[in-house]
């Protein structure tokens, strides 16, 4: 999840958009320490005017600094009217020896791409950034917590990741914010707790995970209680739905290719949670799962309509999904 971004010429790509991002802020400060101005070339289709600056001779600066990002001949697909990937390689070749040049792309790009082919044979650097695993997730928020001076209590790092989730992005601004609120001090887990709140309350992931288990009474119990508490009906509609569609996903996926191994890639989700769904997916058939979804879309219909109270409606909502799992676990023995 690391790698060297300086140099004349650089590739980043990777579907973990942060550290990609943050790799090309890394090159770009490179250039800035020399004085060097950065032109940007944002998805250039066609690459006449890119090819221009490529092979000019800078007037006045000693070099030329050149940032392209998300080029179309880095993705697989391709884009309608675009200039081929051939086209970019051989203009790489052709480049003034002035001229420095970081291409970004926010996917992977293919082994036999000829832009990449290009970068390793004039001896540029290319640095890829996968989704990390759950043991690279926690190292890097491990690395950047230590980075930042922060004494965070027993169990933090696992909220931050319950809470999260895999975003890099959204647990750097949460990490600055703990350093924020720790002022130099140490933070217990409650504090942490108070601080990060994330975007997905942690008992919804328990929403599911009881509505899935030999008492799913618990679930329905649990999804009562944070109504009871004042959480937006409308919001936990949102969650629940969003997570009773990755369960959907998961088991199409599981179905068509025979195994889950690839699902973590697929639906770009850290391996921890796809480990999760994969479990999950087992305890319940695909006829079950998706009516829930069914059930909760008829609720976020007829609550928008005006004819049910959105508290009642997920609650019913709850109790009934429990009762359907009881009755085909009843079935099964």
């Amino acid at each position: 999840m690391s790698a060297t971004t300086s140099g004349a010429l650089l590739l980043v790509h990777g579907e973990e958009r942060f550290l990609v991002d943050d790799a090309v802020r890394a090159w770009r400060a490179d250039r800035r320490s020399t004085q060097l101005d950065v032109e940007v070339f944002d998805s250039p289709q066609r690459l006449d005017d890119l090819r221009r600056s490529l092979g000019e001779v800078p007037l006045l600066d000693p070099e030329r600094a050149i940032l392209v990002r998300d080029p179309p001949q880095l993705s697989g697909a391709g884009r309608r009217g675009a200039d081929p990937p051939e086209v970019l390689a051989n203009m790489l070749e052709e480049r003034a020896p002035t001229t420095s040049i970081c291409l970004a792309a926010h996917v992977q790009v293919a082994p036999k791409n000829p832009v990449l082919s290009a970068v390793r044979k004039l001896g540029g650097t290319v640095a890829y950034f996968a989704l990390p695993n759950r043991r690279e997730l926690r190292s890097w928020i491990e690395r950047e917590v230590q980075r930042r001076g922060l004494r965070l209590g027993p169990g933090a790092v696992d909220h931050i990741v319950q809470t999260v989730g895999n975003d890099l992005g959204a647990i750097s601004s949460e990490l600055d914010k703990l350093s924020a609120f720790a002022a130099g001090g140490a933070l217990a887990l409650n504090d942490v707790k108070l601080a990060v709140a994330g975007d997905e309350p942690a008992e919804m992931w328990n929403v599911l995970e009881q509505l899935l288990s030999g008492n799913p009474g618990r679930g329905a119990a649990t999804l009562d209680q944070l109504l009871a508490e004042g959480r937006s009906s409308q919001y936990l509609l949102a969650i629940l739905a969003g997570q009773v569609r990755d369960l959907i996903l998961a088991q199409a996926f599981i179905r068509v290719r025979g195994s889950a191994a690839g699902l973590a890639s697929d639906l770009r989700i850290p391996e921890w949670r796809a480990e999760r769904l994969v479990r999950q997916a087992r305890l319940v058939s695909p006829q079950v799962i998706a009516a829930w979804l069914a059930a909760l879309h008829d609720v976020d219909r007829r609550v928008k309509a005006g004819e049910v109270g959105d508290v009642d409606a997920l609650r019913i909502v709850g109790m009934r999904a429990a009762r359907q799992v009881r009755s085909a676990s009843e079935a099964k023995r």
